[in-house]
């Protein structure tokens, strides 16, 4: 059985535009974008030359090691982005869900950015709520208790309002 190459057969071809392999990538208004769907799309080259690397002669590969090694430590270097985002679950009652869609569209009818997304909108507030950290008092908010029960219904009620307090107190203080 042949062995498997990993990556794309060398006869497809990307298509990536000249403008973002030479230099700084530039950033601009998404009405200057280029047509994404001809540099997304890959398409069959027909009897694509392979490049093989040229071999490099013992004497000089100590000299052209050594050259990138000083060009690798004087170039600066570039932070490296996850590809993954790490995700956290948030289970919401039906009520609560009702709530977060509303101020979604409320947040889309009277903001500029009329395609906020969710997460967004929930980084927003927990921002807005680790800034005011330490004004938090939680004296007033008694344990959950059991399923069902009033104290338990009661929590998300209390931790609105120190979260409120809190918030209230950071603004009053940073004036």
């Amino acid at each position: 059985m042949a062995e498997r190459t990993r990556g794309l057969p060398p006869a497809y071809d990307l298509n990536v535009p000249q403008s973002a392999t030479q230099g700084p990538v530039q950033l601009g208004d998404y009405l200057e974008e280029e047509d994404v769907t001809s540099v997304v799309n890959a398409t069959p080259r027909q009897n694509a030359p392979v490049a093989r690397p040229t071999p490099i002669p013992p004497s000089s590969m100590r000299s052209t090691q050594f050259s990138r090694q000083r060009q690798i430590r004087q170039a600066p270097r570039a932070t490296q982005l996850s590809t993954t985002v790490p995700r956290k679950q948030v289970n919401m009652a039906p009520e609560t869900l009702k709530m977060v869609d509303e101020l979604l569209d409320y947040v889309r009818i009277y903001s500029v950015q009329k395609d906020i997304k969710a997460s967004e909108l929930f980084h927003g507030l927990v921002l807005a709520l680790y800034e005011a950290r330490e004004h938090l008092d939680f004296s007033n908010v008694q344990p959950r208790g059991r399923w069902g029960t009033p104290t338990a219904s009661a929590l998300p009620i209390a931790l609105k309002n120190a979260f409120q307090t809190a918030i209230a107190d950071w603004h009053t203080f940073n004036q």
